[in-house]
């Protein structure tokens, strides 16, 4: 699947124009490194030159990574980020003879002056604060210039990575911020870098605790992806195509280091779940113009991205993230089926990650028990079917007050979730609203959901093979809320309103909520960062969803 790879590295790289490119040039020309956008830019079309794509930046290339290799070594520029990604550039061109031997003797020599202690932005100081993740990507940058300098950089590795195993919970899912902001994004990338660096040759002292955490997360990481290939919903830089990229190269990595402990079928899954993940990217990286981020505005409105999400930094990220499948799957490893194609189970985290993840029929349904209230909302924030568009029933929530950026702002936080009119509406969206999971099976959850003093519902949910049927009981004056796409910055979806069903039709798909209550005919709009959406209320004990 290397081709595969190299080719969605090239669309990423095609996103940014020869004049986008030049523009990006000048600015750091004038202004300095000052982030890692810049480097993984260098580095990824010095990967494409060397595997014979894009020879016509070559030129560009050197000015690029000139740059690159004088400012690194003397400034603090988010090098934890970008020193691994320059240093497999450069050890792929040594093998070839497209630049010239002195030149990459002068950038080598750059590179080995450089000070770790100095020049990384997260150097653990040992004290027993938290620290970010930063601190993993330093380790494994460092490590990697080891390998290229021809250097003994194991002191600072090992001094980096200690921080990052205190950092995981019982499952051995890394939390980013706890209690609160323990997203999927950055559960993954730290364990992507522990993969990365036993990939890439590390046997320090950690190594054994390393094997063991991602031995841990394994079957969980396989479950948690949907059916439409994408890592679970929510948080920060999330719904970026850098996310996937990043699951694949993981799979794969973690496929060769399965079939190298003889777990066949373990290997089978992952490489499986590394196909799902490319062709989940491969659809959006088909659409015109390319974006970064998994909805249809124009690259210049930022919308759904946070401040710091911009194209330049992470359009790139989907090709500095794919490298590592290219540089580590295993070509012998036949694909079976991933876990998220077979379906036919529940899963769910630890409290620290508050998910529930239900598969079978080819449906698969996420709940969060306690959002993130920056990010998401609770309830029920993604349906998925397989081979339908994302967005067309829900991909993601919406935050009452999100920290990205949308076109309108939400009235209160939602999902696709239950209410009870007491005097007003309790929303099972909100932050009050606290669900238990009572009863599961492989194609079942039953939550029992409480909104207020006195005011507990049960959820029912089942998948069976017409769709998802949701049912309440143990309150009156019941319904739910339901989020219905409208448009994705580019393009409207079609919307036909009945008196028990609304229908949504998308890019040949079609969603279709059924139910046998009174349907509220004013709606409200909601934004995410897919889009817009509008949200009416139905007064119904039933609802099915019924995807094709």
């Amino acid at each position: 699947m290397k081709t595969i790879y190299l080719d969605i590295m090239e669309q990423s790289l095609a996103a940014y124009t020869p004049e986008r490119i030049d523009d990006y040039l000048a600015e750091v020309r004038q202004n300095g490194l000052t982030e890692h956008g810049f480097p993984r830019l260098a580095a990824n079309i010095g990967i494409l030159i060397a595997y014979g794509r894009r020879s016509e930046l070559l030129d560009t290339f050197v000015e690029l990574m000139d740059l690159c290799c004088d400012e690194m070594p003397r400034k603090k520029a988010a090098n934890d980020f970008s020193i691994r990604e320059v240093c497999c550039c450069l050890m792929l061109l040594e093998q070839t003879d497209l630049i010239s031997k002195t030149l990459l003797e002068k950038w080598k020599h750059q590179l080995s002056l450089f000070d770790p202690w100095t020049y990384y932005n997260e150097v653990d100081d040992h004290s027993g604060k938290f620290v970010a993740n930063w601190a993993m990507f330093a380790a494994v940058s460092e490590f990697m210039r080891g390998i290229y300098c021809g250097l003994d950089t194991s002191e600072f590795v090992d001094w980096q990575i200690p921080c990052q195993l205190a950092n995981l919970d019982c499952n051995d899912m890394y939390m980013d911020d706890p209690p609160y902001r323990n997203h999927a994004v950055y559960d993954l990338v730290p364990r992507f870098l522990m993969a990365f660096l036993l990939r890439a040759g590390y046997q320090g002292k950690y190594a054994e605790r390393i094997e063991q955490v991602l031995d841990r997360t394994a079957t969980l990481t396989l479950q948690m992806q949907s059916v439409t290939g994408e890592l679970p919903y929510g948080g920060r830089s999330n719904q970026f195509l850098n996310n996937e990229a990043m699951l694949c190269a993981y799979c794969e990595m973690e496929a060769a280091r399965f079939a190298e402990k003889g777990d066949d079928a373990t290997a089978k899954q992952f490489r499986a779940a590394a196909l799902l993940a490319a062709e989940s990217m491969s659809s959006y990286l088909a659409l015109t113009p390319i974006s970064h981020i998994k909805n249809r505005y124009e690259i210049e409105t930022k919308m759904g991205c946070e401040e710091y999400g911009y194209f330049n930094k992470y359009m790139i990220t989907v090709a500095s993230n794919v490298y590592a499948a290219v540089l580590f799957e295993n070509e012998t490893i036949r694909p079976g089926t991933a876990p998220a194609e077979l379906g036919g189970y529940l899963a769910k985290t630890s409290d620290r990650f508050h998910r529930v993840f239900l598969n079978h029929a080819g449906y698969f349904l996420e709940w969060d028990t306690a959002a993130d209230p920056h990010y998401d909302a609770n309830g029920l924030g993604r349906v998925h079917k397989k081979g339908c568009p994302s967005p067309l029933c829900l991909s993601v929530p919406f935050a009452r007050d999100p920290n990205y950026l949308t076109e309108g702002k939400n009235p209160t936080a939602m999902s696709l979730c239950c209410y009870v009119e007491d005097g007003r509406k309790h929303i099972g969206a909100e932050r009050y609203a606290t669900y238990r999971l009572i009863k599961e099976n492989y194609n079942e959850a039953v939550f029992a959901v409480t909104l207020a003093k006195n005011i507990t519902v049960t959820e029912r949910y089942l998948i069976c093979e017409t769709g998802v049927e949701i049912s309440l009981s143990g309150a009156e004056h019941v319904g739910f809320f339901l989020p219905v796409f409208e448009f994705d910055g580019a393009e409207e979806t079609v919307i036909a309103v009945g008196e028990t069903s609304i229908t949504v039709t998308y890019h040949g798909a079609t969603c279709r909520y059924s139910f046998d209550g009174k349907l509220d005919a004013e709606y409200q709009r909601y934004y995410n960062r897919n889009g817009r959406y509008r949200v009416y209320a139905v007064k119904t004990k039933t609802l099915n969803i019924a995807i094709e």
